[in-house]
């Protein structure tokens, strides 16, 4: 009984991101779109350092929800250092979600058309 329990307890916490995880979070307030879509980068333990994530949220109070991939990864890094360098900047505009810095470049470009919600 107490396994199982534990087991309970392991299970959802594993699916909760925590603000401890979280690289940045950036809501488009609704300016292009309706409803508003909040993209959040998020690290998950990896073998080789932090699996970097992304959730792009559909609409606030439920929220719907997109995800590039299976499981939403866009990189993997050593530290969450190098996740920051790499992935704070999120730029909202009107084609779509630009993410992430490599120069003076985008590392990531979703554009608004793809961005639907994940069918579960």
């Amino acid at each position: 009984m107490i396994g199982y329990g534990t087991g309970s307890v392991l299970t959802e916490r594993k699916q909760m991101v925590t603000l401890e995880h979280s690289v940045t979070l950036r809501w488009s307030d609704g300016v292009f779109d309706e409803p508003a879509l909040g993209a959040h980068v998020f690290l998950e333990p990896h073998m080789d350092g932090k699996s970097v994530r992304l959730r792009v949220y559909i609409g606030r109070s439920q929220p719907k929800f997109f995800m590039p991939g299976r499981i939403g990864e866009i990189d993997v890094v050593r530290t969450p250092e190098d996740a920051a360098t790499k992935w704070s900047r999120i730029e909202w505009r009107e084609d779509g979600l630009h993410l992430g810095v490599d120069g003076n470049r985008t590392r990531l470009y979703i554009p608004q058309k793809d961005i639907k919600p994940v069918l579960q």
